[in-house]
Parts: C-alpha cells; sequence; structure tokens
C-alpha cells in the first residue's frame, strides 16, 4: 500500500473505564491502533525492503536454491520473518520469480465452539515463500529471479551479478529497507608479539575502535570484541579479526597456528597491519599466511574488497602513502602495508586520507560479514 494512502487512514483507538462493555469490536479497534502506528512507522520510517538475510544462493543439489532466514518489510508494513531455510527444486522453463509475502494463519489448538462450529481464537503472524512464473496480487518482496533456458538446465550463480545471463540467479531487483544492516557481528584483535617490545603488540587500537564506531553510522551493525583466543576461541567468532605490529613478532605456537586455520575454516577472515609499513611484520605475517593454507597476492580490478561497500578504483592510501594491499580471499587472509590503523585514528596528512582509509575498512568488514555468511548458508 502506498505511503499516500496509509497516511490518509483516520486512526482510532480506545478510552477504557469501568462501566466500558468488551466486545469483538472494541477489542479489535483498540488493537488496530496499536497495528496501524506499527505498519505506519515500518512504512515512513523503514520503508518496505529487505532489512537482514533473505539471500538466494545455489544449492549444491542440481537447479536448487535456498532463500535463507531472515527479515523484511512489505509495501503494508507487515513483518515477513522467515525462520527457516526454504528450498526450491526449478523444474519450469521461463522466467522464475522468488518471492515472500505476508500470511496470516489461525493456531488450529485455539478453537473454542461456537454454537454448532467452531472459531479460532488465535492468530499466527507467517508468510509464504515461493518460486513463481507469476508475481503474487498481494503485498510481497522479491528476493531473486531466474531466466530459465530449459527444464534440465542447472542454476548458478551470476558470473557479471550486474549482467545475469540464461539460468543464473539475478539479484539485482532486491529492495533494501532502510537502515539495512550490511554486516552483523564482532570485530577482535589478535596478538602477534613484537620481539623488540611485547607491550608494544596493539599500535592501531584506537584506530580500530573508531572503524568500528563509524561502520555503525554507516549501514553496520558491529562491536568491537577485543582479544580473541586462537587457542581457546570464544562465540560466537567474530566476522573478522585484526591484528598490527610495527616489527618482526614472536613465531605463533602450533596451537595458534592450528586456531587460526579452524577460525579461517568456519568463515573467518583475518586482515595484518605493518604499522609504519614495517617490513619485518609484513615478512612475518607472510609466513604466517603459509602455514594456515592463504596465497597472497595484489589486489586485481575485480576484487570484493574494492566494491564490498564502497567503490575504490585501487587500493587508497592510509597513514602511509606507499604501500600495497594483497591478499587470499579464498582464504580470507589479508595483508596492508598501507597501515589504515593509523589513518582511522588521524595519523594521515590529509583528511580525505581518512576518510578514504575508513571507508576502505568498511570495505573490509562488509567482505568479511559477506564470507562468513556464506560459510553459514554452507552449512545450511
Amino acid at each position: 500500500m502506498p505511503i499516500e494512502e496509509l497516511i490518509a487512514r483516520r486512526i482510532t483507538g480506545i478510552s477504557p473505564f469501568n462501566e466500558l462493555p468488551i466486545d469483538a469490536e472494541i477489542w479489535r479497534e483498540a488493537h488496530g491502533q496499536h497495528n496501524t502506528h506499527r505498519y505506519l512507522h515500518h512504512v515512513a520510517v523503514h520503508r518496505p525492503g529487505i532489512v537482514y538475510g533473505l539471500e538466494v544462493v545455489v544449492s549444491k543439489k542440481e537447479r536448487t536454491v535456498i532463500v535463507a532466514p531472515g527479515v523484511g518489510i512489505d509495501a503494508e508494513g507487515r513483518t515477513l520473518l522467515l525462520s527457516e531455510p526454504a528450498s526450491f527444486l526449478l523444474e519450469e522453463k521461463g522466467q522464475i520469480y522468488i518471492t515472500i509475502s505476508y500470511e496470516d494463519n489461525v493456531d488450529s489448538k485455539s478453537a473454542i465452539t461456537v454454537g454448532s462450529g467452531k472459531k479460532y481464537f488465535r492468530l499466527v503472524e507467517g508468510r509464504q515463500v515461493i518460486a513463481t512464473k507469476d508475481l503474487p496480487k498481494v503485498a510481497y518482496l522479491e528476493l531473486a529471479r531466474i531466466d530459465r533456458s530449459s527444464k534440465e538446465k542447472g542454476v548458478r550463480e551470476a558470473a557479471n551479478p550486474f549482467d545475469p545471463a540464461e539460468d543464473e540467479l539475478n539479484l539485482l531487483y532486491r529492495q533494501l529497507a532502510f537502515p539495512h544492516c550490511y554486516a552483523d557481528g564482532g570485530i577482535g584483535e589478535l596478538v602477534f608479539l613484537p620481539k623488540a617490545d611485547p607491550s608494544a603488540w596493539k599500535p592501531n587500537r584506537a584506530g580500530l575502535y573508531n572503524l568500528v564506531r563509524e561502520a555503525n553510522g554507516d549501514g553496520f551493525h558491529v562491536q568491537f570484541t577485543g582479544l580473541y583466543n586462537l587457542r581457546a576461541p570464544s562465540e560466537p567468532a567474530p566476522v573478522l579479526l585484526y591484528v598490527a605490529a610495527g616489527s618482526e613478532f614472536q613465531p605463533l605456537s602450533d596451537d595458534q597456528v592450528a586456531g587460526l586455520k579452524k577460525y579461517l575454516d568456519s568463515g573467518g577472515t583475518l586482515i595484518g597491519e605493518a604499522s609504519k609499513g614495517d617490513a619485518g611484520f609484513a615478512k612475518g605475517f607472510a609466513e604466517v599466511a603459509k602455514k594456515v593454507g592463504a596465497t597472497l597476492k595484489k589486489l586485481d580490478k575485480s576484487s570484493p574488497l574494492l566494491t564490498a561497500h564502497h567503490m575504490f578504483p585501487t587500493p587508497p592510501a592510509g597513514g602511509q602513502d606507499k604501500g600495497e594491499v594483497q591478499a587470499d580471499l579464498d582464504r580470507g587472509v589479508i595483508l596492508s602495508t598501507f597501515d589504515y590503523g593509523a589513518a582511522w585514528q588521524g595519523e594521515a596528512d590529509a583528511r580525505d586520507k581518512v576518510r578514504n582509509a575508513q571507508e576502505f575498512g568498511h570495505n573490509v568488514i562488509a567482505f568479511a560479514a559477506r564470507r562468513r555468511r556464506l560459510a553459514e548458508l554452507a552449512r545450511m
């Protein structure tokens, strides 16, 4: 329903007093006032769209796609909640739409006898998730579409998400609510103890905290979770781990390496920063990367780190003007010698560098959250 129609509605409520007779009509009006305000708030303040989750991914099973749990708001202002994954085997040729819409149901256990029949006093708010050739006539959110070339053809992720071909997932028509949650999770620290001065293991702590603070004003819901113990990891694990030092550091124990491997295997992401571009830290971090199965390479122009949230043609400068970013994104390991953490705490010679470093940091968070989410979806 357009917002113009919602705000044109007359909203009434009930002013109670002891002698007021309570019947179904009075009860309906009293609760209807609250529902109308809830719908109006959703549509006017948040706008219809996907709030969180509801991703559509290709299953390992042929011609099957999976809709992940999540929450959305429809054009009527109603909440669309999907608590469990929904899967669809696509067996038709042509354009297929995957949608979610609101659906009320009655609780069969709430039946009471009225006259010669039964009535149900409890409603259960539900939703209908379907794969259909015809879009619903009621309010809905589109989650994906696929143009099927034949009944037998398999479904795949889009090679170019901005120009999906036949039999590829088309996610261009997903509408986002405001404020949309681009990432949800924790950001923690690792300790790589410097050989020269073990107390200097957190040169960019203030910058990391500033990054978290600024991210929460940029469509993220993240929090600083402190030190992460690779030997006795806490749950839930952070979506991103950050480590920085300005010199060579003490070798990691076998237990620590094993813990880091386990963290990365679960969908975690690690970024290491060479404070002031220190070559000793960069060399040691590259050796750790090899131990956990990562092969670091320079970013190319198609790297998700350049497009995950903000758009960059190349990695920007940080606290250091000269440097580079290397990564193995399949393994979730990133190394920067630009010292973005220093810029996050204002240690740069221009305000633009601080802002660019912050935005690149948001890209790292967005990538890490997406990587963790895809790992969770794979486990479904």
